[in-house]
């Protein structure tokens, strides 16, 4: 690597992507000054119709005259700082119609067994602050009847009605107190801007450059792929860096400035904060900010350089920001803390770290463990970069204007292969019609609904390989499998899953439920005969899921990427398909062993032998408990003692290696 030309390249980056107005306006005067703006005009125009709504007078009706008028009446007159808002009674002779017309804005009536109605209409906002306002004065009321009703009878009211005193005893600090609200969002606000400075100069720097033209003429310089891909990280990292700096400082100042605006008016409260015991956590959290923004740019680069042009980046980059926000909720969720196991889980490890640092935790060991795994990722995330620049069928492919669907059937080739846009635009169409349609029928039809949900990811990629006339056999893998081949799978098959069951039992601590998913079924279908079950959990999701996802999916990668890449995003579609979090790394485990024995035997069966296998041990395990426990006594203990993982991490070994032997190195047919 030449310094030198690095230089000059990281200069040249940098350059054009400050050329572009989009970059400035979300680096410049989104943070300096749209989010002030937000914050501080928000805030006071809150404040201002509060304000309004308190100065204003409602107008009260009673539909007949009762000596209930009169004590509400003296009730308003009494207590109009606890009511907070002006309230006038006035007669009217019809209510019900003075209300409609807008004339009063609520009306008392007497019901049946003299019960009182607050008649209002809650599609005006003054009658429901003036029927709120009431009811606080009804509840005053009823507190003075409750204190007559006990006094009639002889009895001490205030010991009645408040047997015991106590107060609460607030031994945090203000500055704790504070932290402790600040760091429950400023992991989301920080993920936020850090992706938002990262996004636009990553689509300008991958998509930019082929809509352009320019990318062509870069890989003929004399130049490494390396120098050409570090010198658009860096410039993209720098410029997501001092986004989000400008962000945090820019909504911290306008926080500040909102805070001691609330402390200042608030003349009877003696408050005082101290401003400086917060330094520390600030100047770690820039630091963090640094090293998760190279997080940041490498992901949305390695997106978005699928994508041919700018709309297309965007459409990319969409699902990217919504699991980066997912993650920073992690600081959201109670009694979730930063250990030793959540300090290396991307995004979650640096909301949980930021938390900490404002609520004044400061573990240099976690520290240190959240900015070399960042680093790493960070580098993973590199060279996957690295091998696509080097791939021209994946650099110069289509993008989503490869998408066959769109083509008249008459108009196709035989025997093709889909692209990229199809993969994306089918896992489209499967998600929304599993979110609507199976949803819908699982509502409504139970179990049913669960077969209706199972036959959607059956159908759709073969549907859709009908339509574009594909290679189906090529596409799916659709090959006769060896028995001794069978045989290996099922091993390899074994060892995942005992692997994914020390995953979660490792995992167990950060949640609860992690290994428990791997095996237990949902309560709806435990009542369930178990020939419906086997068909239905067992025999279905085996057949369509692998069809999905080890034929259409890891069939189209495989023909455009290199097999390791084919493979990981393979596993990863297939663990964040299942939409949980907490299941996604143990069901990933399982996922990657289904993709490497469909990979090294070629065929597809492999994968659906493993996986039906799997989820009839789920089905059992729900059906037959106490038999299953008798021979399987591992799968029900709620935490793995160090014998049985050890125990367990060599039937891993054993089961793999065998199951290696058996299959036979590389997989046979390459298609």
């Amino acid at each position: 690597m030449n310094l030198n030309r690095m230089t000059a390249l990281f200069k040249r980056e940098l350059t054009d992507i400050l050329r572009d107005k989009k970059t400035l306006i979300m680096m410049l005067v989104v943070p300096i000054i749209i989010y002030p703006l937000l914050i501080v005009g928000m805030t006071l125009l809150m404040s201002s119709i509060m304000s309004s709504q308190a100065e204003k007078t409602y107008l009260i009706a009673f539909e007949n005259d009762t000596i209930l008028e009169e004590r509400i009446c003296e009730i308003i007159e009494d207590n109009e700082e606890k009511i907070g808002y002006k309230l006038e009674i006035v007669k009217e002779k019809n209510c019900q119609e003075a209300l409609e017309n807008g004339t009063i804005d609520v009306f008392v009536r007497i019901g049946e067994n003299d019960k009182v109605l607050l008649c209002y209409l809650s599609a005006k906002d003054r009658s429901s602050t003036a029927v709120s306002a009431l009811n606080d004065a009804f509840e005053l009321y009823r507190e003075e009847l409750t204190k007559e009703k006990i006094e009639d009878a002889g009895l001490d009211a205030e010991v009645m009605l408040n047997p015991i005193h106590y107060e609460q005893e607030d031994y945090s600090t203000t500055e704790e107190s504070i932290g402790n609200l600040i760091g429950s969002m400023m992991p989301f606000l920080i993920v936020t801007v850090i992706l938002l400075g990262a996004i636009y100069p990553a689509i300008d720097v991958t998509a930019g450059e082929k809509e352009r033209g320019t990318l062509e003429t870069l890989l003929t310089l004399p130049i490494t792929n390396f120098e050409m891909i570090m010198s658009k990280f860096l410039a993209v990292s720098c410029i997501a860096c001092v986004s989000a700096i400008l962000n945090v400082f820019s909504m911290g100042g306008a926080m500040a400035f909102l805070v001691s605006s609330s402390l200042s008016s608030a003349a009877n409260m003696n408050i005082e904060i101290h401003y400086e015991t917060f330094i520390p956590g600030i100047l770690f959290t820039i630091v963090v900010m640094m090293f998760f923004a190279l997080l940041v740019t490498a992901v949305c680069m390695c997106t978005c350089v699928f994508a041919k042009n700018f709309k297309e980046a965007n459409n990319y980059v969409t699902p990217v920001m919504l699991i980066f926000m997912f993650g920073s909720y992690a600081a959201m969720i109670p009694d979730l803390e930063l250990t030793a196991q959540t300090a290396a889980i991307p995004i979650v490890n640096v909301a949980l770290l930021v938390e900490g640092l404002f609520q004044f935790h400061y573990n240099y060991g976690l520290f240190a463990i959240v900015l070399f795994s960042n680093v790493a990722y960070s580098l993973l995330a590199i060279m996957i970069l690295g091998k696509i620049y080097n791939s021209e069928s994946v650099l110069f492919s289509e993008g989503l204007s490869s998408v066959k669907l769109f083509t008249r059937r008459s108009e196709m080739k035989d025997k093709q292969m889909p692209g990229f846009g199809d993969v994306v635009l089918l896992l489209c169409i499967v998600l929304l019609l599993i979110f609507y349609v199976g949803t819908f029928a699982q509502l409504k039809f139970g179990f049913v609904g669960v077969a209706v949900q199972q036959l959607i990811i059956l159908l759709c990629p073969l549907v859709y390989a009908w339509y574009m006339k594909a290679d189906k056999k090529q596409l799916f893998s659709i090959q006769i499998i060896k028995p001794l081949q069978l045989a290996g799978s099922v091993m390899i098959g074994i060892a995942v899953f005992v692997g994914a069951l020390i995953l979660g039992a490792l995992l167990m601590p950060v949640f609860p439920e992690s290994a428990k998913g791997l095996t237990q079924l949902d309560d709806m279908l435990v009542n369930q005969p178990i020939y419906l079950l086997i068909l239905v959990v067992a025999i279905m999701p085996a057949i369509g899921e692998e069809l999905l996802f080890r034929g259409f999916v890891m069939g189209t990668l495989k023909k455009r990427c290199r097999p390791v890449v084919a493979i990981v995003v393979t596993t990863l579609i297939f663990a964040a398909y299942h939409m949980s979090l907490i299941k996604m790394f143990t069901i990933g485990i399982v996922g990657l062993g289904l993709t490497l024995v469909t990979y090294k035997t070629g065929s597809i069966a492999a994968s659906v032998c493993v996986h039906f296998l799997n989820n009839l041990l789920s089905v059992l395990i729900t059906k037959y408990p106490t038999q299953i426990q008798k021979v399987l006594p591992v799968l029900f203990k709620d935490r793995l003692s160090v014998s049985d993982m050890l125990l367990l991490a060599a039937v891993v070994l054993i089961c793999a290696a065998v199951g290696w032997m058996l299959i036979g190195g590389k997989n046979s047919k390459k298609s």
